[in-house]
């Protein structure tokens, strides 16, 4: 079955081994999302497909009543009328209107009085990694309104594995599975009609659960109120040696709310009926309602109270930078905020996902790495098209290829040249990964002393030997880094890259003839180089589509401003122009202080201009024909003054981290760590906030000069995550 991830989900039979010990590894990259007894369901990433035995379907002999549930839930979802119902979901999308989800149910004193000054606990589900034991009870009362059929019973555990599976498969590096213990319990007790009188909300929650939870906990074994349900949960982190726990009660019984989180995250209780929202949408309702398990707040201003911009929330204590009170564009439609199985930028640090240390190597300490001797970068070079790590290393080109779920491959020598012992030098010879043939992905492009030389990206991850193919653009002929940027971009759409160079006359092209070599240089502006004034100390320059052709541009913030010069397609340039009499050396912007981008920041697929000044961040808007709308200062926060960032020590990056068709957003590595502002689609920034207590300067002891840190897409799910290369290794923290 399709999963979140583009999964495959497989069962297979086993032995009944504890969970702790479960989530062993399996052909194909597979990991363990689900067991019920000896029945696990196991993810295998998109691929070649992989046997991994199991029983047939229709196969149910010799199985307990978990693992035969189990089972049947997972062929529920693997069939068409699930898929359709899926398809058809009420409300899907929605905003949610379920007020006072994790304000019921709070627990009891030893004296069954409900405490007044309680406070949650989290000490069974403090963030959501590693394994998890789950405890699903079906309450089944006296008469037929009370009581669950069998298909309903199948429905309501497939709707929770599905749910939480999308846990699992969002974030496979937080080695997420679920455990689970199914309890069918027959009670004889009736509805209690004085119970739904109390005025205050929590006792009347309380009390309406009281009625059926104290007697179903009798028949577990427990005693009565929420100490009970505690016992039962840590029960079951002890039979299965889990990290975590927590249960759920279906029942029909009348609830204070149709489904909610008890205050002290031991247990969610539903409505299989799932008022309006119906059982097709338990998924998402349970998944919701876990979220707050393990310490994300409601983002929708519907919830009572409504949700607040601030506050201290889950493992990191962040803020609730999504909620729609203060969040730009009303937030981002996510699980916490709307019916959809999406999570937003804050929520994964609500959940306490931490980076993972995926490599040791590439590292300063481990691996040697040296960013003023060794180049690393991430480049998509195999068939997979997932990115991969490359260092040009002291003997050579080292690269990792991508696997699925964001993992990466052990580092093995890819080029026996091209590294440090063979003469290459980072302050004189640049390096890329760039697709200059349009077949088999990135290939390696470096400017040696005597010229270009090319190594050919072979589809399988690895390279041909390195060809010399330009006697240009290299050391020997003059060109300096301190003084001659060089760039790889494709200047005539044809899908593959071709040298820019900015020399001392002017700008210098080699257009790629796709086989891996390139045409002869041609001089095509006598601007934008070191004798007409331009510095690399002081004047950035890129390569970006600003008109939206598919064919790169010329941008370039001089003394007075910026100037652009747009392909005409076939190598050349028209004359560069004067499009902004702003942002420049003149009006007080420095290198060294200010960071200058291009990105897509609006709806139309052509590159914007984001500049990080004194006060905070400034956009120009393309107009799509060589010109950009006045620039605007849009966020205050990440500037020079506005923050304190500094260029030497918080990097700031923009990608794309929310999937939302390449927009890109800004995503800053400050002080205490990561700082994200989301993009709005008009050139307008949601308000920044800090989303991960990790890779920044006081948070984790990340420097510049040592520790380079990237943005890119590791899983193929349209999100760019943070690859950041530290003491240790290589770490990874997912979108």
């Amino acid at each position: 079955m399709a999963g979140i991830l583009d999964v495959t989900e497989h069962a297979v039979l086993g032995p009944d081994v504890a969970q702790g010990s479960a989530a062993q590894s399996w052909p194909g990259g597979g990991y363990t999302l689900h067991r019920y007894g000896r029945v696990s369901i196991v993810a295998v990433p998109e691929g070649p497909d992989v046997d991994l035995g199991g029983p047939e379907p229709g196969e149910t002999d010799g199985l307990t009543g978990a693992e035969a549930l189990g089972l049947a839930a997972l062929r529920l979802r693997e069939s068409d009328a699930y898929r359709v119902a899926k398809e058809k979901r009420p409300r899907a999308g929605e905003t949610w209107d379920m007020p006072g989800c994790t304000t019921a149910g709070g627990p009891r004193s030893d004296s069954g009085e409900l405490g007044a000054d309680v406070q949650p606990h989290s000490t069974n589900s403090e963030y959501l990694e590693g394994s998890v034991a789950v405890g699903i009870v079906f309450v089944q009362g006296p008469t037929d309104d009370l009581q669950f059929t069998e298909d309903e019973v199948v429905k309501a555990v497939a709707e929770v594995q599905g749910g939480l599976g999308f846990f699992a498969t969002t974030n496979p590096l937080a080695g997420i599975s679920f455990v689970y213990d199914i309890q069918n319990v027959s009670l004889t007790v009736s509805p209690d009609p004085d119970a739904g009188t109390e005025v205050d909300p929590a006792v009347r929650a309380e009390k309406l659960e009281a009625v059926w939870r104290d007697p179903t906990l009798a028949e577990l074994g427990y005693k009565a109120g929420p100490g009970g349900v505690r016992s039962y949960i840590e029960d079951l982190r002890q039979r299965f040696s889990t990290r975590w726990t927590y249960c759920v009660f279906f029942a029909r019984y009348p609830l204070y709310h149709f489904a909610y989180a008890a205050v002290d995250r031991t247990r969610v209780v539903m409505d299989y009926d799932n008022s309006l929202y119906g059982p097709d949408n338990i998924d998402t309702v349970f998944a919701h309602e876990t979220g707050h398990v393990f310490g994300c707040p409601d983002e929708y201003m519907s919830a009572v109270p409504p949700c607040d911009c601030g506050g201290s929330h889950g493992r990191y204590g962040l803020v609730n930078g999504n909620c729609e009170r203060c969040a730009g564009g009303t937030g981002a439609d996510c699980l916490m905020k709307s019916n959809i199985l999406t999570l937003c930028q804050y929520t994964p640090g609500h959940l306490g996902w931490s980076p993972r240390l995926l490599l040791r190597d590439y590292g300063y300490e481990k691996g040697g790495y040296r960013t003023d001797r060794h180049v690393r970068t991430l480049a998509r070079v195999t068939a997979n098209r997932r990115p991969g790590i490359f260092g040009f290393a002291e003997d050579g080109v080292y690269m990792s290829p991508g696997q699925p779920g964001g993992r990466f491959g052990t580092p093995r020598r890819v080029v026996a040249d091209l590294g440090y012992e063979s003469g290459w030098r980072v302050e004189k010879h640049p390096r890329f990964l760039a697709d200059v043939t349009s077949r088999s992905g990135d290939d390696i492009v470096g400017f040696g002393d005597q010229g270009v030389w090319t190594a050919l990206a072979i589809g399988d991850g690895t390279f041909k030997e390195p060809t010399f193919v330009i006697a240009d653009f290299g050391y020997e002929s003059g060109w300096r880094v301190e003084r001659h940027p060089r760039f790889m971009a494709d200047i005539t759409g044809d899908g593959t890259a071709d040298i820019v160079g900015f020399g001392d006359q002017g700008v210098w092209t080699a257009l790629s003839n796709g086989d891996g070599t390139f045409k002869e240089p041609t001089f095509v502006i006598a601007d934008f180089g070191y004798e007409s004034g331009w510095r690399v100390e002081r004047h950035p320059r890129f390569m970006a589509d600003i008109t939206g052709d598919g064919t790169a541009d010329i941008v370039g913030f001089g003394d007075q401003g910026v100037w652009t010069a747009l392909s005409n397609g076939d190598g050349t340039f028209k004359e560069p122009t004067f499009v902004i009499a702003d942002l420049g050396y003149e009006s007080g912007w420095r290198v060294e202080k200010h960071s200058r981008l291009m990105a897509t920041i609006t709806r139309d697929p052509r590159a914007d201009i984001v500049a990080f000044g004194d006060h905070g961040v400034w956009t120009a808007v393309s107009n799509g024909d060589g010109t950009f709308q006045e620039p605007k200062l849009v966020v205050n926060q990440f500037g020079y003054v506005a923050g304190g960032w500094r260029v030497d020590k918080h990097p700031r990056l923009l990608a794309d981290t929310t999937g939302d068709s390449g927009l890109a957003d800004i995503v800053g590595f400050g002080a205490e760590g990561v700082w994200m502002a989301r993009s709005l689609g008009d050139g307008q920034f949601d308000t920044p906030g800090l989303v991960r207590p990790h890779f920044g300067y006081s948070a984790g002891g990340w420097r510049v000069d040592k520790h380079p840190r990237l943005l890119a897409d590791t899983t193929g799910d349209g999100k760019a995550d943070i690859v950041g290369f530290g003491n240790d290794g290589v770490w990874v923290a997912r979108a």
